[in-house]
């Protein structure tokens, strides 16, 4: 009989992961010596069990797959609970695998190496699911249904925890009962057909559920049926070109774009939960609410709804379009909404003239070809970047908005460029976030994955030091002492540059870009502020 860590291994070959995150450690390494005998699967060393799991997320996101991060028993895996807070909140389809003491002393509390009691509660909140293997469970078919549901519905991560001599040993041969889900109700099509036609002006709110699923396409095609305003959340933005004549960005935004949201009866929201995070707090009211999702664990708790269609996204699109074919009331709306995207255009060359902001997204937007993902960090530049950067593709933008520490967006472009290695992605960071994790740079000499990091460079929390200047007059313990992270890149074998200017980073970038290796780029610039309260 195979072992547990053959059996494991089985599973994922049999699923088609070809990459996992993580660290060997005392607890797991009968598992790393499986993975060392298959060589269908690669395995990226890591150097820290945070910055693994957000590579993980970032490799699901850009991939559309199953991102995989292995971590060891009690401290390692503490150290991934944020990250797999964010892959919860992004909806990202991850498995942890890690591993407990022998299954026979779990529970027992008699001070075995690093045992961490109830370890698996740690995410019982954050996941989908949770699947601890016990003495006479069936390693491989528990591995299995933890990948399916992991990618099933709404995906999301899922814990898969394997005690130490498990591994070792035999793996059973039982099985799991097939699951018996009763066949959700469809939904109401007809009475959200009528809704939609009926609207004097609709408007549609993509999040990140649509990028999940691959729909970018089918929210295309009822946009221009319906000749509909389309907005979307951080993580959706791209659903629709930035371009599109019916995109107009963020829904957050104030200005010509709240001023669309006000002007609409009836909002088609696709894909997204609608979370205060995302959009109330920011004072966003919709008109009349038809909700689609997974599922009906949102709809709602923050915004009145009208309708609700939950169950299977693509289903759900497709019967809409198909209601939606030859919709005559779409003709006489397009003149106003053209009206409404002259004057959203007219209102961002305004502020682009002023904005330094803005001027190096552009800078960073011209560098890039229409199908490239920019990951950007919880940092000033950012934040804009949420606002301002144009998104040409679905998942274009990549922004932590779950619940991860700063320093995501160095992790998770490792994981999107070891996805897609053929695709441009650029990171942009904070000088206080990079210093979370400066050391996966290793990471990347080590597997000959290279891309520009953009590091912007304030010596300051800066929007830590914002914040206690608009609520208390002063700054405290906001600012920072840093490196020379020239010197720092070249410790590290990496090329680097230092601007500070517009013209100095796209230039800096083109460079970058075109050589293919690992950069890093450090944007000397002071962004005092966010755009939350200005636009």
């Amino acid at each position: 009989m195979e072992s547990g860590s053959d059996a494991l291994v089985r599973a994922l070959r049999e699923a088609g992961v070809d990459t996992v995150f993580g660290i060997p450690s005392i607890h797991n390494i009968r598992l790393y010596e499986c993975l060392r005998g298959e060589p269908s699967i690669r395995h990226i060393l890591c150097r820290q069990e945070a910055t693994a799991a957000n590579m993980a997320d970032g490799y699901a996101r850009a991939g559309n797959r199953l991102g995989v991060v292995a971590a060891s028993t009690g401290p390692g895996t503490g150290y991934v609970v944020p990250a797999i807070h964010e892959a919860w909140g992004a909806s990202s389809p991850l498995l942890l695998i890690t591993t407990n003491i022998a299954a026979a002393k779990i529970g027992k509390g008699l001070g075995s190496l690093h045992e961490l009691e109830d370890q698996d509660a740690l995410f019982r909140n954050i996941t989908k699911a949770r699947f601890m293997v016990r003495q006479g469970d069936d390693v491989h078919a528990l591995a299995t249904e933890a990948i399916r549901v992991a990618l099933s519905g709404r995906p999301g991560p899922v814990y898969l925890e394997v005690p130490t001599d498990l591994l070792d040993e035999a793996s059973a041969d039982a099985g799991i009962p097939p699951s018996a889900e009763a066949p959700a109700p469809g939904p109401d099509l007809d009475a959200a057909l009528a809704l939609l036609r009926r609207s004097r002006l609709p408007i549609l709110l993509a999040g990140t559920g649509v990028v999940r699923a691959g729909l970018a396409g089918e929210v295309r095609r009822i946009a221009e049926a319906l000749a509909s305003p389309v907005v979307t959340t951080t993580n959706g933005k791209g659903v629709l070109p930035e371009d599109h004549p019916l995109c107009f960005g963020h829904a957050v935004r104030g200005g010509a774009v709240r001023e669309v949201i006000r002007s609409a009866d009836l909002c088609l929201a696709i894909g997204t939960r609608l979370r205060e995070s995302d959009l109330k707090q920011h004072d966003l009211h919709l008109p009349t609410l038809i909700h689609v999702d997974w599922d009906d664990t949102w709809v709602g708790r923050n915004y009145e709804t009208e309708l609700a269609l939950t169950g299977d996204l693509p289903a759900i699109l497709g019967g809409l379009l198909n209601g939606l074919e030859g919709n005559a009331a779409a003709k006489g709306r397009m003149k106003a909404v053209q009206a409404m995207k002259r004057s959203l255009e007219n209102e961002l060359g305004e502020i682009r003239a002023v904005r330094t902001e803005l001027q190096l997204l552009d800078s960073i937007r011209n560098a890039l070809p229409r199908e490239s993902i920019l990951c950007v960090d919880n940092t000033q530049l950012g934040y804009w970047a949420e606002y301002f950067y144009p998104s040409y593709a679905s998942g274009g933008l990549m922004g932590a908005k779950g619940s991860t520490t700063i320093g995501f967006s160095l992790a998770a472009a490792i994981g999107a460029k070891a996805a897609c290695p053929g695709k441009p992605i650029v990171a942009v960071i904070g000088d206080g976030g990079f210093q979370y994790n400066a050391h996966e740079l290793a990471t990347c000499m080590r597997h000959h994955i290279g891309f520009p990091v953009i590091l912007v460079n304030d010596r300051s929390y800066g929007i830590i030091a914002f914040l206690q200047r608009h609520f208390f007059k002063k700054e405290y313990e906001s600012n920072l002492v840093n490196p020379d992270f020239t010197a720092l890149a070249a410790a590290y074998g990496l090329q680097s540059a230092c601007v500070d200017s517009a013209a100095g980073l796209g230039g800096a970038l083109r460079e970058a870009l075109a050589s293919g290796g690992m950069w890093l780029i450090e944007l000397r610039a002071s962004l005092p502020e966010p755009p939350f309260w200005l636009y």
